[in-house]
């Protein structure tokens, strides 16, 4: 037969009929479910990153006499200021796990150590913030400590609920 004629691309001829069911995917609504919870995670981790270069400590001076008048803050977040190491350990597992969670959405399989080194930069990250955030409180703690805990317990439940398949 001629390439060049029409019924030889038309003419490819039929796949015979199958009586077996066509293929289903199981557990579709279940991963749906778990990439819709992974994608919030990677939402609350880049917001809990963004919150550690807020002030999590703040000093405000307001001072008057002999004719002067001096105001001002200073302030220092989480990479800083009162137990920088753990707040550093806080945004380094943040990234980590920003990295982690991003390549597992990405369908990128590292197979089981791959979801233990997920699992533990996001609990490492809860438990380094919430370290930090206890440290922090008693010692002029501002705004962005506060935020950072919102976001940590929000972390904490969503990474327990994905790791108890509650829903």
């Amino acid at each position: 037969m001629d390439t060049h004629d029409p019924g030889y691309w038309v003419n490819v001829g039929t796949a015979p009929a199958s009586s077996a069911p066509p293929p289903s995917v199981p557990d579709a609504p279940a991963r749906a479910w778990q990439q819709t919870g992974q994608i919030v995670l990677l939402v609350m981790l880049t917001l809990f990153l963004f919150d550690t270069f807020l002030p999590w400590q703040r000093a405000c001076l307001d001072v008057s006499g002999l004719g002067l008048h001096i105001a001002g803050c200073l302030s220092a977040n989480a990479w800083s200021g009162t137990a920088a190491h753990i707040g550093q350990a806080a945004g380094v597992f943040a990234i980590v796990a920003i990295l982690a969670v991003g390549l597992r959405l990405g369908r990128v399989e590292f197979g089981d150590a791959g979801e233990l080194v997920t699992k533990g930069c996001v609990y490492g990250t809860a438990a380094a913030g919430g370290l930090k955030w206890i440290l922090v409180i008693g010692k002029l703690a501002s705004f962005g400590a506060w935020i950072g805990l919102l976001l940590l317990l929000a972390i904490a439940i969503l990474e327990s609920v994905d790791r108890l398949g509650l829903q």
